[in-house]
């Protein structure tokens, strides 16, 4: 049997085992579906008081024949000897022969003529419903239902996997049970509400959630169930494909372009753990009517110079947990390159992308409601269109379908709303980009700006958006802003907004040229690190070696945008017409291979004097650090503050990025952007400061008077001893405990993530005042530092013996390990452990311990969801074992 015929098949069986199990004559006591215990003929066993029956399911599109179901029946019997009740269920066209026979021998035949599931499900439910009223209940609404069927089908369905036996008292319970849980999950599911089933309409709840969205989208008159029949020879039987709409109109993104698009849509009661199998079957299934549509001739279209197809699946569940669910991350690996089409764009909308985009465009309908709803189209090289603000119109760019930013307009003839939403967090970092991306995309045009967070706290966050707003240092934008918050969807909006008639609404067009010379928008801060680039402003990054093709995948497969081809120029033409959040090119940053030197990371260690939280001590410190950037060429981005870990009441954190202006390159390159992160650790009666920073000096001097401010607060305050414990070079009693102390780093036992160590590279020089071995009595005399570099460097043999050791000035070991965390297996992390150039230093070899981790970015780490958070909890890690080394050594206690 073929795949798609043997999967119709198995549930095909599943929802004649529910049928049967819900008829009202059928007095069963226990059923089991594919029963382990019995021959591979028996799909379905049924358990009564004085009798056992074995039933079989065939199911096919062909016609079947008598002489089949004899040979069948035949072998039902043979391998399930001494039963007392034999039925062979056939679905689909019987023969007239075969639809005349009631019984074959000992086997009674029962005959299903639909193999539509759909249909099978909709009997299902009138079953139910008899079910339910035969328990003292009430009708239920047809949503329960059709959920219930499904509900029942895949218990049945994983029950068949380890042939378990459902008993009839264990059956009653679980339907009612799940009734009335179903029933509480549905009056407040916004799938659910916003996919109501119409009086008599029996189509299935997938479509009428993809038709609702497709409708709220403006994606009208598109063609429903495009359904193609391909003869298999192999299983003698048609093959069914289809996708569920299929339409097009003119790109808004793109001059001179026609979007063909087509829709398929799942919807599940609860994700699965593995999509393979469905992105398999949906990405065949397309390909298919693709290739259909072209021999019909119906693509590409002809009314402009060039075609862009874009593919879309809507994967929707109905359990409320799931609501918010981004499976985009557990999917996106399944949508393998050997089964994608190199003319297709390939979208996947979950849970959590379809949220966002129908609470905005619900939360704009309400706004303004007397207005129609339009969609904003940044205008790009690849849509010109002098003196306008952009184009705008009703149906939602098919690029836009899972954005994280979505610009919507509200506008009558005096007066246009400019309404931004996104579905970021909301921070002081992503209004300032926000605000910039407004005024870039509506040149400062709108009567009004509306930007909508789903967090915003208007008490709470009311602060950061006025600092913010005079940021821009303009007082026209400072009217025109508003910052609000945007509900999620729920039951009770959906309904509302769903009642409401299009034709009720006015679609009137703001006059540009009127009040063109009116407002105009004085300052737009071009540094990269507080916009959101968008078109020709994102290309020139894009075009850089330090972006590849493939970066650009990875990073357009985590937002649900896949596609075959490597070509840079058809990534860089689709990336430069998305928007993207805060947060999506933030992540993007982590991809890029920039040749920079990695951070470093200094410890300095306090001894405590009393025992007080950390929380108490911030409370009762005020750290200055208004000149923390004196006379250096660099500004903070942000304002210097030590903040709760969540996760560590013991741990506090400043987090700042920096900017240094670089006045040779172009303005898109001219920014370079740092990171300073210090935080400072209790560790029972000790402080552990660690000072993570870039190698830029200027970052290392503003850390550095940062920490010496809040050094000064903590001795005020009495929380910490005079003494600070610096490692140092010199901290060690000789050469042989330095020596030992770095080598040390080999022995990561203790660690639950790190693992084979290997040592790259070692850096030293010959103390001059010792006994110089033979072999290097001719490099005493000269001042030179010696590197060892290869694998396995820690076989050497004279390095593990004390007599090496106690010549060696050893400065630096360089130490590749393996790790296992997360999903990922024998990952390399690297760490240069060093005494910053302590052998350079004059008159006297000294420099303070630091190290500096470097994580191999695989393409399996370029895939994680967050890149930044693994870097941090590798390169805590890491902090944790310097701690443990420095125990052992007694350099701390």
């Amino acid at each position: 049997m073929g795949g798609n015929a043997g999967i119709r098949g198995y549930l095909i069986q599943t929802i004649i085992c529910i049928l049967d199990a819900l008829d009202s004559d059928n007095k069963w006591s226990e059923v089991t579906l594919e029963p382990l215990d019995e021959s591979e003929k028996v799909d379905i066993r049924w358990v009564y008081s004085d009798k056992v029956k074995v039933c079989q399911v065939k199911s096919s599109q062909n016609i079947i024949r008598l002489t089949d179901a004899k040979k069948w029946s035949n072998e039902l019997i043979t391998n399930s000897p001494n039963i007392e009740e034999y039925e062979l269920i056939v679905v689909g066209h019987p023969e007239e022969k075969l639809l005349k026979s009631d019984s074959i021998g000992k086997v009674k035949i029962s005959k299903v003529q639909s193999l539509n599931t759909d249909n099978l499900i909709d009997i299902a439910s009138t079953k139910i419903d008899a079910y339910y009223e035969k328990h003292g209940r009430t009708k239920m609404s047809s949503k329960v239902r059709e959920i219930l069927v499904k509900t029942l089908a895949m218990h049945f369905g994983t029950n068949s996997i380890t042939g378990k036996e459902v008993t009839r008292e264990d059956f009653d319970k679980q339907l009612l049970d799940w009734i009335s849980a179903i029933e509480r999950q549905i009056e407040t599911n916004p799938f659910a509400v916003l996919a109501s089933p119409a009086a008599n309409e029996s189509k299935p709840f997938n479509i009428r959630i993809a038709e609702k969205i497709l409708e709220l989208i403006g994606w009208t008159n598109f063609n429903e169930n495009i359904a193609l029949k391909i003869y298999n020879d192999k299983t003698e039987e048609d093959d069914e494909f289809k996708v569920d709409f299929f339409g097009d109109f003119e790109s808004k993104l793109k001059s001179n372009t026609d979007d063909a698009i087509l829709v398929t849509s799942i919807h599940d009661l609860t994700y699965p753990l593995s999509s393979k199998k469905e992105i398999q079957h949906y990405h065949y299934s397309s390909e298919k009517i693709f290739d259909d549509l072209q021999l019909k001739n119906k693509i590409p279209f002809k009314r402009n110079s060039s075609t862009e197809y874009h593919n879309i699946l809507f994967w929707l569940t109905t359990e409320n947990s799931e609501v918010n669910q981004d499976f985009i991350h557990h999917a996106k690996d399944n949508y393998r390159k050997d089964w994608l089409n190199e003319e297709m764009y390939y979208y996947l909308v979950d849970n959590n992308k379809a949220v966002f985009l129908i609470s905005s465009i619900v939360t704009a309908k309400n706004y303004r409601e007397d207005l129609t709803v339009k969609f904003l189209y940044p205008i790009t090289e690849a849509n010109q269109s002098p003196g306008q603000i952009g184009k705008r119109g009703t149906k939602l760019p098919a690029q836009f379908i899972n954005s994280s930013i979505l610009p919507i307009i509200k506008e009558s003839s005096n007066k246009i709303s400019i309404l931004i939403f996104c579905s970021d967090s909301f921070s002081e970092d992503s209004l300032k980009k926000l605000i910039w991306l407004t005024i870039r995309l509506t040149s400062g045009l709108g009567n009004e700006y509306l930007l909508y967070f789903s967090d915003y706290d208007e008490i709470e966050n009311k602060n950061i958006v006025a600092e913010v707003i005079r940021s821009f240092d303009d007082e026209i934008l400072e009217d025109k802003i508003q910052v609000q918050k945007y509900d999620r969807i729920d039951a009770e909006a959906l309904d509302g907004v769903l009642a409401t008639s299009n034709s009720l609404v006015k679609n009137e067009n703001f006059d540009e040229l009127k009040t063109q010379t009116q407002l105009k928008s004085k300052h737009l801060n071009e540094a990269f690190v507080n916009i959101l680039p968008y078109g020709d402003i994102i290309k020139p990054f894009l075009k850089t070696d330090a972006i590849t093709a493939n970066d650009m995948k990875i990073f357009l497969a985590k937002k649900g945008i896949f596609v075959k081809s490597a070509d840079r120029s058809k990534l860089i033409s689709l990336m430069s017409v998305l928007l993207f959040s805060p947060k999506e090119l933030e992540d993007f940053k982590t991809l890029i291979d920039v040749k920079d030197r990695p951070v470093n990371t200094i410890n300095e260690i306090f001894q405590i004097k009393q025992n007080e939280s950390l929380e108490s001590v911030f409370k009762r410190i005020r750290p200055n650090f208004d000149n923390v950037t004196e006379n250096l060429n660099t500004k903070l981005l942000d304002t210097p503050v030590f903040k709760p870990n969540p996760s560590n009441p013991n741990e506090y954190i400043l987090d700042v990025r920096t900017e240094r202006k670089d006045p040779t390159s172009q303005v898109s390159v001219n920014t370079l952007w740092g990171r300073i992160e210090i935080i400072c650790t209790k560790e029972n009666d000790t402080l552990v400061v660690n000072r993570v920073n870039t190698v830029s000096r200027e970052d290392k001097v503003i850390a550095k008077r940062v920490m010496k401010s809040v050094e000064s607060e903590f001795k005020q305050a009495d929380f910490i001893k005079d003494e600070t414990i610096k490692i140092m070079f010199k901290s060690f009693k000789d050469n042989i405990d330095r020596v030992n102390f770095l080598l040390s780093f080999t022995n990561i036992t203790s660690s639950t993530i790190f693992k084979e160590p290997e040592i790259k590279s070692i850096k030293f020089k010959f103390d001059d005042v010792e006994d110089i071995p033979e072999a290097f009595k001719d490099k005493k005399d000269k001042d030179l530092i010696t590197y060892f570099s290869g694998r396995n460097l820690s076989g050497i043999n004279e390095i593990s013996e004390d007599d090496f050791k106690k010549v060696l000035l050893l400065e630096e070991i360089y130490i590749t390990y393996k790790y296992d965390h997360y999903n990922l297996k024998n990952g390399f992390y690297s760490v240069k452990y060093n005494f910053s150039d302590a052998l350079k230093n004059k008159p006297e070899k000294d420099g303070v311990f630091k190290s500096e981790p470097n994580l191999y970015m695989s393409s399996q780490v370029k895939k994680l969801a967050n890149i930044d958070l693994f870097k941090r909890e590798l390169s805590k890690e890491i902090e944790r074992i310097k701690l443990e080394k420095l125990k052992q050594f007694n350099i701390i206690e």
